[in-house]
């Protein structure tokens, strides 16, 4: 991305992280809780914001790619006249029931359709499940800390209760790159500086001169930040302005800095009594889950040292073991499709090893130790089980065939020259027209219109015909007998705006996906044949 052009700087890195939800309190930027969060995934501040920078230089290399798309006049033009389309057409529906009497089947076709099909009469895999599960929410309610503790908590965290103090600037940032370079840099900022000081709008001057794309459009506005967020020389001039004072130029990497203090918010430190009911529920919370944790870890020593089944799990917990009789690799029962229920029930060491589950975790206080009881395979249902099911599935596609024999019969005699409507009565066919359709009409089968929508224009006064099977074995036979366009003048403007957009924005989209399959297809990083489609247990 970067041999692209696409560069994010340091300011805009920081402004990004600074707006994640996550690293705020009371929606406000906490550096504190930066640090702690980070240190928390083992993740070290540097290696995030470069991880970061990354992720915001390929956003503006799609967002580039997706503003630069477009969809010329003569395109729309072309695609609104497909879309609004419209066909004047007669369409005859030949019904199975009008065959289901013709077929006839015997047992030596079904017994070889069964054997010609073996996969659509297969079993599905299954396991036979026991299970102990344990949720946070149904421990009984943790002891009451006592006043003392909660004091204790306090004392202990002097820093987690104090609030920095937070600062709100504006910036004009004056680039020092290839096209300018330092003394340009200086002198552009001490003009900036004369006309500032003369009167003229902060926010104004920094929407029009500012090299800083990710504030200048709202003024040159960095938000609330405490210390610790900007480089030195930033930081150091930003905490020595008072409240609407505005710096003289400040050299840092990036080039020249006037900076402007909107707002000020001193720092403050809340009382114990203050916090007392947050460290109350905080302590509540602690308890039920060192208490959830501790359960847990009873079950899983229990269930790794009894192997042979759930019954000490249970006796471990004071839980009991539920069952489930069929449970398939798309989920079921009171887990629906959870994924690690899932992999965990068909993995090798329950099927194969018969043990049981090492502890599984669906959602945050809620766990699950699983043991299969049965494994079903993959099989072949016998032929007996599956008679009905065969025969309907006989039925139906010889009823089709018979159906569709008919119906092109009737094609051929409209192309003849028949009348189709009178043609229609005689083979008990539903018919409809003539009536007018767009691509999107409800009033046929889907698989109808894309038909009528597929075939040739009619050429001067005749029709066109066609035919086509319908998804419920059917058959349509249908005359085209005129088409119109659609008009661009049919649609209102912001109407058409809308979908000019709509429609580039879809070609940027494609043209996003295919640069990167092309960048994929040009790396040269190989991924081995299957890798990703290997299950995990």
């Amino acid at each position: 991305v970067g041999q692209m052009g696409y560069r994010v700087g340091d300011e805009q890195v920081g402004t990004h992280i600074r707006s994640l939800p996550v690293f705020q309190v009371a929606g406000q930027f906490s550096r504190d809780g930066y640090l702690a969060t980070l240190a928390s995934q083992g993740v070290s501040p540097a290696a995030f914001e470069e991880e970061r920078r990354a992720a915001l230089q390929v956003e503006e290399l799609q967002a580039g790619v997706l503003e630069s798309a477009f969809f010329t006049p003569a395109e729309f033009r072309r695609f609104i006249t497909l879309e609004g389309e419209r066909r004047e057409v007669s369409v005859a529906m030949l019904d199975v029931s009008l065959v289901s009497d013709d077929v006839q089947v015997g047992e030596d076709d079904l017994k070889q359709f069964y054997e010609s099909n073996p996969g659509r009469f297969e079993s599905v895999e299954s396991v036979a499940l026991d299970f102990v599960e344990a949720r946070a929410a149904d421990l009984p309610a943790a002891t009451e800390p006592s006043e003392a503790d909660l004091r204790a908590i306090y004392d202990e965290n002097p820093g987690r209760f104090r609030t920095e103090e937070q600062r709100r600037a504006r910036h004009i940032l004056i680039a020092v790159d290839q096209d300018r370079n330092e003394a340009a840099a200086a002198a552009l900022a001490a003009q900036i500086k004369e006309r500032l000081t003369a009167g003229e709008d902060f926010a104004a001057l920094a929407r029009e001169l500012s090299n800083d794309a990710g504030s200048a459009p709202s003024g040159g506005d960095l938000g609330w930040a405490g210390r610790g967020t900007f480089v030195e020389a930033f930081e150091n001039a930003l905490f020595g302005l008072s409240a609407g004072e505005i710096s003289e130029p400040v050299k840092t990497e990036f080039g020249y800095h006037l900076i402007q203090l909107t707002e000020l918010r001193p720092g403050a430190e809340k009382s114990f009594e203050q916090v007392r009911d947050q460290l109350a529920e905080e302590a509540r919370s602690t308890s039920v889950q060192d208490a959830f944790y501790a359960l847990t870890e009873k079950m899983d020593d229990a269930a790794l040292e009894n192997p042979e089944s759930l019954q000490a799990v249970a006796a471990a917990s004071g839980l009991p073991v539920k069952h489930i009789d069929s449970f398939t690799r798309a989920g079921g029962g009171p887990f629906g499709s959870n994924r690690a229920v899932i992999n965990a029930a068909f993995s090798a060491a329950l099927i194969e090893g018969g043990e049981n589950s090492p502890i599984v975790e669906i959602e945050d206080g809620h766990v699950v130790f699983l043991r299969v009881t049965e494994h079903r395979p993959v099989k072949l249902r016998p032929f007996d089980e599956v008679r009905e099911e065969v025969e309907a599935l006989v039925r139906a596609e010889r009823a089709a065939g018979l159906v569709a024999e008919r119906g092109n019969a009737l094609l051929d005699r409209v192309r003849a020259g028949g009348d189709l409507a009178a043609l229609a009565a005689a083979e008990r066919a539903n018919f409809r027209g003539p009536q007018v359709v767009s691509r999107v009409s409800q009033d046929l089968p889907e698989d109808v219109v894309s038909a009528v929508f597929r075939a040739p224009r009619p050429q001067g006064e005749g029709n066109v015909y066609g035919g086509v099977q319908m998804a419920d074995g059917g058959f349509a036979v249908f005359a085209v007998h005129k088409v119109t366009s659609g008009r661009p003048d049919d649609i209102p403007r912001d109407q058409r705006d809308a979908r000019k957009n709509i429609l580039a924005r879809q070609a940027g989209v494609a043209e996003v996906t295919a640069l990167a399959v092309d960048l994929r297809n040009s790396a040269s990083v190989v991924i081995a044949p299957g890798l990703l489609e290997q299950p995990t247990f």
